[in-house]
């Protein structure tokens, strides 16, 4: 008799509990749409914000292109002084340095459309999906160019400078150490 007053007990507690639970998750559930964001617009937000922390990585690179310019312009003023033939190397560094102007103008279409923000409030959150989607096409499409113009421009740069130390290496044998 006693136990099944337990089980009685542990179910009315049970059934307690569970009402307890389904009207809190319930009034929970419902409460959600109306104060989330959907998917996509989260979506769209965090592609702004990734868009943008990819604008700022793209700045430093050509910011190094710039300096890594600088150094080709140091070895061929130290090639010329040698009395090298730099022809080839300063038609590289001049192809490379359009290049390099052209990837940031790239990079500027992109930082102006992240900068005017359609779509976007300030705080980056979508008020229009549409605007918002073409907002961030655009930008990915400029970094994207912008990152081909300056890889493509780099890699000839560095072919060049291979080529360039290749014709101009010194063929001299060094001397074997004498024996023991």
């Amino acid at each position: 008799m006693a136990s099944i007053v337990r089980i009685r007990r542990f179910a009315i507690a049970l059934l307690v509990a569970l009402a307890a639970i389904s009207a809190t998750v319930g009034s929970a559930l419902a409460a959600a749409p109306a104060t989330t964001p959907s998917a996509g617009q989260s979506a769209l937000a965090q592609r702004y914000h990734t868009e943008q922390d990819r604008l700022k990585v793209q700045d430093l690179r050509l910011q190094r292109a710039a300096d890594f310019a600088a150094k080709v312009d140091a070895l061929v003023a130290k090639a010329k002084a040698k009395g090298k033939d730099t022809a080839a190397l300063e038609a590289a560094l001049a192809s490379y340095r359009a290049a390099i102007v052209s990837a940031r103008a790239e990079w500027q279409a992109a930082s102006d459309a992240l900068a005017a923000h359609a779509g976007f409030d300030a705080a980056g959150k979508v008020t229009d999906a549409a605007q918002a989607l073409a907002t961030v096409q655009s930008a990915h499409e400029h970094m994207a160019q912008a990152h081909t113009l300056a890889h493509g421009a780099f890699v000839a740069m560095r072919k060049a400078l291979a080529d360039f130390r290749k014709a101009n290496r010194s063929l001299t044998q060094p001397q074997l150490p004498l024996e023991p």
